[in-house]
């Protein structure tokens, strides 16, 4: 193990007891003639008894003992990667985090037979979040977590470390999502550097709109970046699309979750359109199963839970599930969620039967499970997810999709010749 790692333990220890329990401390590691250099390393024995006696000396457990010294170490640590031209400046917790495999911890990796540095991964999800994965033999995830904290207090940054997997749990990997706990930045984006990315591999973006309540999905490319915003060019149906609706939604190929933005100006000539006030939403942007579409007239839905009947409206409707929105109601709780529901509705469609003429398609009656539920403004929104779908009831939902599609682009391409002539 590294020198900087006994040298911190020393450090530490006389901060938290005063001077002279260090002496003591290497007595009970058996370790009293043993000195330590920053630029060695030593077995990785020596610190683990090391570490076993500054918690007895302490009395607290070796967890916690860890977790401190993680933090007691943090502000040295990221001065001396600053002074050796690792962390920036202007860097962060969090952005420290995000670098730290690639251009941190690999300067720091030994050629010694026998020393492996921890495996330490990170991935930046969001501005305000940075995942890590923690592999190692030596099961000091305390003391990384410490340093993560440890960064957030030398920064005045409220950082919170949520640790979903644990090797001392027993898992194969430590498994943390870090937090920059600021609801003003929860959605913040950094514009420039994700749309530099983007621009720089050459890749497409996705947009996502609704027309007439149908989606409209085109791929778009970056033409210009900057931190007040974006230009991109898409096609026409999109631009129509984000016209009506005055913003858009997009998935950037390297970011887990999605991103909304407002819609500035559009040239027809060039199929462009400026996009500014950029954030990120909720969750991923472009990852459902099946396309969602919004009724054009209202539809009445009932469903059933247990002996009780409510009564709604559909707010949008897939081949996958459907969403209902109605008056708040209490017998809506947590404790329905994953419930088995009855549903009932009609689709404003006509059907062929050859035997007779075109009628009105029957009501559809299908069995589901809720899946979520909201409540806003008096108002719950239930999102339930079909069970499998029955022949006619299939088909029934895709003549639907199939009529309002018709419509929708039947409209979009008069609309989209108008703006061209």
């Amino acid at each position: 193990m590294h020198g900087i790692i006994f040298l911190a333990l020393e450090d530490f220890l006389e901060s938290r007891c005063g001077e002279g329990k260090w002496p003591t401390v290497m007595r009970e590691a058996n370790l009293a003639e043993q000195l330590f250099a920053p630029d060695c390393f030593y077995p990785d024995e020596s610190a683990f008894d090391l570490f076993a006696a500054a918690a007895g000396i302490l009395n607290q457990s070796l967890t916690v003992t860890l977790e401190q010294l993680g933090r007691h170490m943090s502000p040295g640590l990221v001065t001396m990667g600053r002074s050796m031209g690792l962390i920036r400046e202007e860097w962060r917790s969090l952005d420290i985090l995000e670098h730290l495999s690639r251009d941190i911890l690999s300067a720091f990796a030994s050629t010694t037979d026998g020393v492996k540095p921890p495996d330490i991964r990170t991935y930046r999800l969001t501005y305000c979040e940075v995942t890590a994965a923690y592999v190692s033999p030596r099961k000091l995830c305390p003391l990384f977590k410490g340093i993560v904290l440890g960064m957030g207090e030398l920064f005045n940054e409220p950082i919170r470390v949520e640790e979903r997997l644990c090797m001392l749990d027993q898992a194969p990997i430590c498994r943390l999502s870090v937090h920059l706990d600021n609801p003003t930045l929860k959605h913040h984006v950094d514009i420039e550097r994700e749309f530099r990315t983007v621009h720089s591999r050459i890749q497409e973006i996705r947009f996502f709109n609704q027309f007439d309540g149908i989606p409209i999905v085109h791929p778009g490319l970056v033409l210009q970046y900057g931190a007040a915003g974006v230009l991109v060019q898409i096609h026409a149906e999109s631009l129509l699309a984000m016209r009506e609706e005055g913003r858009t939604y997009l998935a950037l190929p390297h970011l887990p979750r999605g991103l909304q933005a407002a819609v500035t100006s559009l040239d027809w000539g060039q199929n462009t359109v400026a996009l500014q006030q950029i954030v990120s939403t909720e969750g991923p942007i472009g990852r459902r199963l099946f396309d969602r579409l919004v009724p054009h007239t209202p539809i009445p839905v009932s469903f059933r839970i247990g002996t009780e009947v409510l009564r709604g409206w559909m707010a949008n409707l897939s081949e996958g599930g459907l969403c209902i929105v109605l008056k708040s109601d209490p017998l809506l709780q947590d404790t329905v969620m994953f419930t088995p529901v009855k549903m009932r509705f009609a689709l404003p469609v006509q059907t062929v039967d050859t035997r007779t003429e075109t009628e009105t398609a029957p009501k559809i009656m299908l069995d589901g499970n809720i899946l979520h539920i909201d409540e806003q403004e008096g108002r719950h929104r239930v999102r339930i997810v079909f069970k499998p779908l029955a022949v006619n009831d299939a088909r029934q939902i895709h003549a639907y999709f199939h009529v309002r599609h018709q419509h929708a682009h039947r409209r979009l391409q008069t609309l989209i010749a108008d703006q061209q002539k």
